[in-house]
């Protein structure tokens, strides 16, 4: 128990930002379960249940950013990171669902800020 939480191991999924960025990303898609469960509860619960799955989506995404942002350059990036950062563009279909507009719109520029970052520091060495 306490090498995991050192570690921060995530069980299968990996550990260190990589481990965390796939459990947002599964937690942050899953989530749209969540608002097809909302669809078919009483107004009053609705509304809760959709806020609920707000911020789940944007809980998600604020992290990804912040794991892209701690982790800019893909030669630093802790291996199989970028792939899980360019996969986040899922994350738009999780916002649009509920119409969480800032997660519509953030969600599909982390990929692009992942690739672009490559490209960058692809044309500075050469």
């Amino acid at each position: 128990m306490e090498a995991n939480r050192q570690s921060h191991t995530f069980g299968r999924l990996g550990e260190g930002p990589t481990g965390l960025a796939k459990l947002c990303l599964i937690v942050g898609m899953c989530s749209i379960f969540i608002a097809a469960l909302g669809s078919s509860a009483p107004d009053p619960a609705k509304d809760i249940i959709y806020w609920i799955q707000r911020a789940i989506v944007g809980g998600a995404i604020v992290i990804l950013l912040a794991i892209f942002f701690k982790h800019p350059l893909p030669s630093q990036r802790p291996e199989g990171l970028t792939g899980v950062l360019i996969a986040s563009a899922g994350l738009f279909l999780a916002a649009w669902v509920t119409g969480i507009w800032p997660g519509v719109f953030i969600a599909p520029l982390l990929p692009l800020l992942v690739a672009g970052s490559w490209c960058v520091e692809r044309l500075r060495r050469g």
